[in-house]
């Protein structure tokens, strides 16, 4: 009945258009006025409790040295190294895009900014080479789902803290799935151009040199760069040098240096506008976290979790069909809810029905963080796909059937990580072994 009255209180106060953080509040606050062995400072001490974890300071710092990274000029230099992999492959402006989201997903973490930062350069040039504006549009929100997987992920974080799970080794988890997403979705993109005999493009058309060999050395020695800062982070996590907040606090450091002593960007304007961005991007999720924790805590104190539990236990209910509820209800959850929110409502509670099944809580982060990035893509929510479609002049209707085909596509992936968990679990057993 409280688990009810809270689910109920929290869409209501959705629905009349309060924010999700106050709605959260609210939800969990009404049955706490009603119960007098509780006090509301108790509560408060919850949420700030849940922000002392030191596994959260990554977040920050991996805004920041994903924003200043953009004051590099980064993303030329990755448009640069992806056109030099592909070559002249067919549908190779496709190819490009994800496989620039790929490694873009390695340095940002975020598929917004993945989309308006390679969007406005890629977007265009595929509907100069012969995409259609819908096809163009797609590929960009669709690979752009891959930064949420690809590390350092602040989604990867922010569920490592709420799961109580390793946060280096969801970030070891999340490279092949991301790769095996990007491979996927490369595949359909080859089919279309294919079909739609979609030609070569000039490099002219996103600022590369037409001499071949001035560009694969060119994008080598920009390749250094982005290349050494991902083997940093993830090579001196795997390597137990440092911890995953300790590798984000390194990677500003080295970014701030390239940045202000070779790539010569000493604007301190700049410096100061990424940092104000930082800054409100990192306090929105930490509101987010604190509100989280109060639900958690007071589901947990109500117990409202245990006849679920029992109920799976008793029927028998296999992790494999648990974890398919599980994406269906992110997937849902994800069209109309931002995926921090959505993350950090559900996790706490899904947590000890995870734990009564044994399920590999490693698995079923990347299952949950693939899952709920989905929404970017579909509407209504669908961040991304809006922003694609804006850039390219055409709207998410018109942009459906892609759509369709990608999710369908990116669902394919999923279903395999469930069969096969090995598909995760291969790098961190390797790793720590």
């Amino acid at each position: 009945m409280i688990l009810l009255s809270i689910v109920a209180i929290f869409f209501f106060c959705l629905l009349l258009g309060v924010p999700v953080v106050f709605s959260i509040v609210i939800a969990s606050s009404i049955p706490l006025i009603f119960e007098p062995m509780v006090s509301l400072t108790q509560a408060s001490s919850v949420m700030i409790a849940s922000l002392s974890s030191f596994t959260l300071l990554a977040i920050p710092l991996f805004i920041f040295a994903g924003g200043l990274m953009n004051l590099t000029g980064v993303t030329d230099d990755l448009i640069y190294i992806s056109k030099a992999l592909v070559g002249k492959a067919k549908g190779s402006l496709a190819h490009m895009n994800i496989i620039t989201s790929i490694f873009f997903g390695a340095i940002s973490g975020s598929s917004v900014a993945d989309v308006a930062s390679l969007g406005k350069i890629l977007i265009p040039a595929m509907i100069k080479a012969g995409y259609s504006r819908e096809f163009a549009a797609t590929v960009t929100a669709a690979s752009s789902t891959i930064g949420s997987i690809i590390p350092p992920s602040i989604l990867l974080i922010v569920y490592g803290a709420l799961a109580q799970t390793s946060v280096a080794a969801l970030f070891m988890a999340g490279i092949i799935p991301g790769i095996l997403i990007g491979f996927t979705q490369m595949g359909y993109a080859y089919y279309y151009a294919s079909k739609n005999d979609v030609g070569p493009i000039d490099n002219e058309m996103i600022g590369l040199s037409n001499d071949e060999k001035l560009s694969k050395l060119t994008a080598l020695k920009k390749s250094i760069f982005p290349i050494s800062l991902f083997l940093v982070v993830i090579v001196g996590i795997m390597s137990g040098v440092f911890t995953a907040t300790e590798a984000a606090s390194i990677a500003v450091v080295y970014v701030v240096f390239v940045a202000f002593f070779i790539k010569k960007q000493r604007n301190v304007k700049k410096y100061v506008e990424v940092t104000k961005r930082a800054t409100l991007d990192s306090a929105t999720i930490y509101i987010l976290i604190a509100a989280a924790a109060l639900l958690s805590w007071v589901l947990t104190y109500y117990q409202t979790m245990d006849p679920l539990i029992e109920f799976l236990l008793t029927n028998n209910v296999s992790a494999f069909v648990f974890l398919l509820m599980l994406v269906l209800l992110y997937v849902v959850l994800g069209t109309f809810m931002e995926p921090n929110s959505a993350m950090l409502i559900f996790v706490p509670l899904l947590l000890p029905v995870m734990q009564g099944l044994e399920i590999n809580p490693v698995v079923a982060g990347i299952v949950t963080v693939m899952s709920i990035r989905l929404g970017t893509v579909t509407p209504p929510y669908g961040l991304s796909s809006l922003l694609a479609a804006k850039v390219a002049g055409t709207n998410v209707l018109k942009m459906l059937p892609h759509i369709l085909i990608f999710v369908g596509v990116y669902l394919l992936s999923i279903l395999l990580i469930i069969v096969f968990p090995e598909i995760v679990t291969f790098l961190p057993d390797l790793m720590m072994d």
